[in-house]
């Protein structure tokens, strides 16, 4: 597999991990928001003995809704980064085509139509790299923005188990919750890390081009 090739296969295999791992993160974010339901359930439940644990349920549902929204976004994104990444790499592949026709000397008879031919795909080609730098730098952007909605979490976590230890009779059930949303957060943060990671290897990439 030449250079080139096998760029252009990183940036697919890049685009399609990116897209399933914000799948799983909005997977994650649902399930903290169903465990947020449960918490207040069991809180309303406790009483005043749980009273100091209601504003954190509402934080972290408000932290779950903000990551799902976020996704969602990204996601619909993330499939335009997908189809510039599909057309990135015809655009390349079909300069490569006609590059080597001429290099061997073939269809000789041809070579002005063919050279006005990878003239435009080597405008396109630009014009199409261009954008998936922008597209690349959004992306980055919009998981960062997860990124910083994930950062009270651990000290919401530190916080409730603290208020899940007052609850008497309901304080295992409530530290089960406060452990399921620290470990959550972790996991999407661990994967936003993976996206961001494929992104500014992808951007790397592109910018060599420009080189």
């Amino acid at each position: 597999m030449t250079r080139s090739l096998k760029k252009e296969e990183n940036i697919l295999i890049a685009a399609a991990t990116i897209s399933s791992e914000l799948r799983e993160v909005r997977k994650i974010a649902r399930e903290m928001s169903l465990g947020v339901m449960n918490a207040k359930a069991i809180s309303h439940r406790a009483g005043d003995t749980a009273r100091g644990f209601r504003p954190i349920t509402d934080f972290i549902d408000e932290m779950a809704h903000e990551i799902i929204s976020l996704v969602n976004r990204i996601s619909k994104e993330s499939i335009e980064f997908s189809y510039l990444a599909v057309r990135h790499r015809h655009f390349s592949q079909t300069f490569r085509h006609y590059q080597r026709i001429i290099e061997q000397g073939e269809a000789v008879q041809y070579i002005g139509s063919l050279t006005k031919v990878m003239n435009k795909l080597s405008s396109e080609t630009e014009q199409c790299r261009k954008n998936f730098v922008l597209m690349t730098r959004k992306l980055s952007s919009l998981l960062e923005d997860i990124q910083r909605s994930t950062r009270g979490a651990q000290i919401i976590s530190a916080t409730s188990r603290v208020e899940a230890s007052r609850a008497a009779g309901f304080s295992q059930s409530l530290e089960v919750i406060a452990n399921q949303v620290d470990d959550s957060t972790d996991n999407i943060r661990t994967r936003l890390q993976i996206s961001h990671d494929h992104l500014v290897g992808v951007l790397n990439l592109l910018c060599r081009e420009e080189g």
